[in-house]
């Protein structure tokens, strides 16, 4: 083999070790199964952009970027179980990646959509307050009721939503566990709803 011919060689190996990294970084960042951000994804962004709220000044944060504060979603899709025990797993998972599409489209660039678990989807939105979340919210709930599903149109599928926002806290898992508190109650009060957190329900 002439040198030539190992200098081309080398150079296609190591185009394809930059490919697998790529591929890699992308795996450890992304859920294999819906396309969504991981949750150790979201986590971290999101408390790095809560430190960056946080320290910052009201004059300056709302120069930031444009925002000062975040809020949350979080989204469980109804009787998920009840699905997959119906019409198997692989309408299941049909299920959730078209759930999470949905929610995907539904919002912009800059908010970060990650599967936190399950059927469990959280949505961080950038600037937005309770009452911009709580609309985003209710349009991602009729969006997701409005899915069809090919192969079995009787299919319908709803989802309940908690909102929270970095005003009723700067921690983030104080923020997830409000917001869970939300979701638990749109759960407990018939599903396919959603509920914004307020302090009175502590």
């Amino acid at each position: 083999m002439t040198d030539e011919q190992n200098k081309e060689e080398l150079i296609a190996r190591v185009a394809e070790l930059e490919s697998q990294v790529q591929g890699l970084e992308k795996d450890l960042i992304h859920d294999f199964l819906t396309e969504l951000k991981t949750r150790n994804f979201f986590e971290e962004a999101s408390k790095i952009y809560l430190d960056m709220i946080s320290n910052l000044g009201v004059g300056k944060r709302k120069q930031w970027l444009g925002f000062k504060n975040i809020s949350f979603l979080f989204i469980d899709i109804d009787y998920f179980k009840k699905v997959n025990d119906t019409y198997g797993h692989e309408v299941g998972d049909i299920v959730l990646k078209k759930v999470a599409l949905a929610i995907k489209q539904s919002v912009r660039v800059g908010d970060t959509v990650a599967r936190w678990g399950g059927e469990e989807i959280v949505l961080s939105l950038l600037g937005a307050d309770l009452r911009d979340a709580g609309a985003k919210a209710e349009a991602i709930r009729k969006r997701v009721e409005e899915l069809s599903f090919v192969g079995v149109p009787e299919l319908k599928v709803t989802v309940s939503i908690g909102v929270v926002s970095s005003e009723a806290s700067s921690n983030f898992e104080e923020l997830m566990k409000k917001a869970d508190e939300a979701l638990y109650q749109s759960k407990n009060s018939g599903r396919n709803k959603v509920t914004v957190y307020s302090k009175n329900s502590d």
